[in-house]
């Protein structure tokens, strides 16, 4: 479902991000990743759970487990591109493509109906 703005303020929108249900599909987020960038959308991973970065890895001894609510959200998520001069034939693209995706992926009918 999409963000809903306050109709007295002017939101400067610069991440579109999904958040993924894995359980849910039959790809993973890196196949659904390569799938969109093969019908020309390209995405970006933009969380990245802090202790995993290297610096704090290296300086604090942070490991990959350590933090596993924040590395379940990264896994889960990806921005779908959004920019200034995306034109509204752009965004019925982007999101016809992964609305079919998504439900060519989906492990049941039932459940990714819409």
């Amino acid at each position: 479902m999409p963000p809903t703005g306050d109709e007295n303020r002017i939101h400067s929108w610069h991440l579109f991000i999904l958040r993924l249900r894995p359980e849910m599909l039959a790809i993973d987020r890196n196949d659904l990743v390569n799938h969109l960038k093969q019908a020309g959308i390209g995405t970006s991973v933009h969380f990245i759970p802090l202790h995993l970065h290297p610096y704090y890895r290296d300086r604090y001894g942070y490991r990959s487990g350590d933090f596993p609510h924040a590395e379940d959200a990264y896994t889960r998520c990806i921005s779908l591109p959004i920019y200034p001069d995306m034109s509204k034939a752009d965004v019925e693209r982007v999101a016809t493509s992964v609305k079919q995706l998504l439900q060519r992926s989906c492990r049941s009918t039932t459940v990714c109906a819409d």
